[in-house]
């Protein structure tokens, strides 16, 4: 189903729809650090419009003692009282120059727990390491692809119950699709960037992006069954700058 975002508010804004955006993420030149740069903040909600759609359940073939017969996809998560969506991937495209991508390496750390990934959707910056955990008491396999579930293989570790912690580095830029090969039912998502000026969107569907210096960039939001959008935004000099957005069913 196509799916729209709209602004809350007047704004002077190009909108593009566009399909798969952050499974073709653009490396147009390398990111350069400049600490002089003060910048400003850029901060939101995306909330949800009309009707929400019903959870989908999925039946569990294996290890359905511990797991449940069934599973909720869980992939819509909107609070009731705010309308904010979580778990909504916010980045800033084309920035140049900016703040320091700090800490390098950060540890990200990837639980099997309850037969889900934690977190479903997770983001990171090119060279962190990612900590796979398995939690619960059966086995689980941690599949990562680039791209989509039909990508190329970049990180495929099993985990028996009670093995210790795994730890990859994540070296690709792009969209990292995450499947469990023994419980089909487990997904998650690793959007990989070579900057700073990405977030996931809180339980009450809040975003910040700090320290954006003056110009005008590609916002892109992605989400994983509502889609992927575009907008132009032009950041100045002086800030803060709020950016709201609604995602819902076209029509």
């Amino acid at each position: 189903m196509r799916r729209l975002i709209r602004p809350m508010r007047d704004e002077v804004i190009v909108l593009v729809l566009m399909s798969g955006l952050l499974g073709t993420i653009n490396l147009a030149g390398a990111y350069e650090v400049d600490p002089t740069i003060a910048g400003v903040t850029v901060s939101g909600r995306i909330t949800f419009v009309g009707s929400l759609p019903r959870a989908e359940v999925m039946p569990v073939h294996r290890d359905s003692k511990f797991c449940g017969e069934m599973m909720l996809t869980e992939a819509l998560q909107v609070e009731h009282a705010s309308r904010g969506i979580s778990g909504v991937v916010i980045s800033l495209e084309g920035v140049a120059k900016g703040k320091p991508v700090v800490p390098e390496n950060l540890p990200l750390t990837f639980e099997n727990r309850t037969c889900r990934f934690i977190p479903r959707v997770s983001v990171a910056v090119v060279g962190s390491v990612l900590e796979i955990v398995n939690s619960d008491p059966i086995l689980h396999n941690t599949h990562v692809r680039l791209g989509n579930r039909f990508g190329p293989t970049v990180i495929n570790v099993a985990q028996p119950a009670g093995t210790r912690v795994i730890r990859k580095p994540i070296r690709e830029v792009g969209f990292l699709d995450v499947r469990c090969d023994a419980h089909t039912f487990m997904r998650a998502s690793i959007p990989v960037f070579e900057h700073p000026y990405f977030v996931v969107t809180d339980r009450a569907g809040r975003f910040e992006l700090t320290q954006v210096p003056p110009g005008t960039y590609r916002l892109r939001i992605w989400h994983e069954t509502l889609g992927s959008r575009e907008k132009a935004i032009t950041i100045p000099a002086t800030g803060p700058v709020t950016v709201d957005l609604e995602l819902g069913p076209e029509g």
